[in-house]
């Protein structure tokens, strides 16, 4: 029989609204839950979180968002990387004479799904590396998103980072002890999801953009803190009503009915 992290459950308390479990052994605080721990989501929670670091849940299910993701990935980062020099030279100051490169990720199955072997508590895995003259400069982010609204800012431009998004590549930036981040976005329309392999990156719908990293010693000292009390101690924060928490809940229950 496969192992199933809900094994590890000791008990759902329903009326302090907890999970307490015996953890096998604890992940790693990665870029993507760190807006969720510090209640900055609309797609996951602090109670969620805790139990996929606890093994108890696995996370979500594939879906057309994601499987989207995954394939246009390594396809927005040739499209940059044969544009690198058109793309980048202004937005990030290159100096003229420097030469900028594309520095791909160490793969998943090679890194053991985490860049960062080095930190206990912090881990997860880069999109690439902006380097200038041989050296690394920048983190590269790459994501696709059908909301182009929500990236827009009061100029017009699209620069308004989700902040979840931020939190994400800062902490990688930080672990990387860089400062700028380079976001490479890719908008699609809700049919493209259906076949995402037919899509093309374009000026049109592709855009850079560049940000500073975030100051992150203050996020990371409440993550950190957050881990040492729940993830340490064996037990998850509170459970709310929303619709994530439930499905959380829902798969639980159903290894303890067994």
């Amino acid at each position: 029989m496969a192992f199933d992290g809900r094994a590890g459950i000791v008990d759902i308390d329903d009326d302090e609204r907890t999970v307490i479990f015996d953890a096998y052994r604890l992940k790693k605080i990665t870029g993507t839950r760190v807006g969720p721990i510090l209640g900055i989501s609309k797609f996951s929670s602090p109670f969620k979180v805790a139990c996929e670091l606890a093994g108890l849940y696995p996370g979500d299910k594939p879906n057309k968002y994601i499987e989207a993701g995954n394939i246009l990935e390594p396809i927005l980062r040739d499209y940059l990387k044969a544009r690198t020099t058109a793309l980048l030279k202004d937005p990030l100051a290159i100096p003229e004479g420097s030469k900028v490169g594309i520095e791909e990720p160490v793969p998943k199955e090679q890194c053991g799904y985490d860049h960062f072997h080095n930190n206990k508590v912090f881990g997860g895995m880069v999109d690439g590396y902006i380097q200038v003259d041989g050296k690394r400069d920048t983190i590269l982010e790459i994501k696709t998103s059908r909301d182009r609204e929500g990236w827009l800012d009061e100029d017009g431009g699209y620069t308004n980072v989700p902040m979840s998004y931020m939190l994400q590549a800062s902490l990688y930036a930080e672990l990387s002890n860089l400062d700028r981040i380079v976001f490479l976005v890719g908008f699609l329309e809700e049919p493209d999801y259906a076949r995402p392999k037919s899509w093309v990156p374009t000026p049109e719908n592709t855009y850079v953009i560049v940000k500073e990293k975030l100051e992150m010693s203050e996020y990371m000292a409440q993550c950190e803190e957050w881990y040492n009390e729940y993830m340490k101690g064996g037990y998850t924060p509170e459970w709310t009503d929303s619709e994530i928490d439930a499905e959380v809940l829902k798969y639980l229950r159903a290894y303890k009915r067994k």
